[in-house]
């Protein structure tokens, strides 16, 4: 998102920039978003946890809190590649 300073829409206090640990197999990952349902993977190099992630649109995920009232809101931006076992 461009505009680093919003707004919470709740309490209209100012949002933070942060983001949140993903935790899987011993790694901390950042999250990101994949478009569509979640679909189990047998290739270990198409696959994240077992889930198939290749051919997805898939994104970075930003996140803001909330000073205020805590409120935490996520937003799919930058498109990236999925993730990997071996490239997460």
């Amino acid at each position: 998102m461009e505009d680093k300073h919003k707004t919470c829409p709740d309490c209209g206090g100012i949002m933070e920039e942060g983001f949140i640990f993903d935790r899987t197999g011993g790694a901390l990952l950042v999250q990101r978003w994949l478009k569509g349902k979640p679909e189990r993977g047998w290739l270990q190099s198409e696959a994240v946890a077992g889930y198939s992630a290749k051919g997805r649109e898939c994104r970075m995920v930003e996140t803001f809190r909330c000073g205020d009232c805590g409120l935490i809101k996520s937003y799919a931006i930058d498109e990236t590649d999925p993730p990997t076992l071996l490239h997460a």
